[in-house]
């Protein structure tokens, strides 16, 4: 190896940013594989479950239709997803449907703005919530400006 030449590039791209939810500080990580995506978000300094999204094979269907293509883009949240827990255990921790909830969401927002990307995402999780944490159907989904804009940093 010649002294002038550049040093290889890692073959992963990172994005990396934190931000502060609920007055917690929380950091975001995505890398872009070549076979996945995988987000970690935490408020632990540590991942506490790792969950896998993949977009349903039925939305590549639907979305050879132009017609319906356009109508799929203007909705993200009509884009099935299919969800496992590769680790943790869902039944245990008490905010794993907001874990659920955050893992389809993003893998949706992903599909519908690059839906040739067939990439899965796993996105591992750690928050700092309350024992007894309940998602409320009113809530809504909060404020992912942060996710979006690292996703769209990476490429995803």
């Amino acid at each position: 190896m010649a002294l002038d030449s550049e040093p290889p590039v890692f073959p992963v791209s990172i994005k990396l940013t934190a931000a502060r939810i609920d007055a917690k500080h929380t950091d975001v990580a995505v890398l872009g594989f070549s076979n996945c995506i995988v987000i970690l978000v935490t408020q632990l300094s540590s991942v506490g479950s790792l969950v896998q999204c993949v977009v349903s094979q039925l939305a590549d269907t639907m979305l050879a239709d132009p017609q319906h293509m356009a109508d799929q883009l203007a909705n993200e949240a009509s884009v099935p997803v299919d969800i496992k827990f590769l680790l943790g255990n869902p039944g245990a921790c008490a905010a794993s449907s907001l874990y659920q909830i955050l893992a389809t969401f993003l893998s949706q927002r992903k599909h519908t703005q690059n839906p040739s990307d067939v990439r899965p995402v796993v996105l591992g999780i750690g928050l700092d919530l309350p024992r007894e944490y309940k998602v409320s159907i009113d809530d809504g989904m909060p404020d992912l400006g942060a996710f979006s804009s690292t996703m769209n940093a990476v490429g995803a």
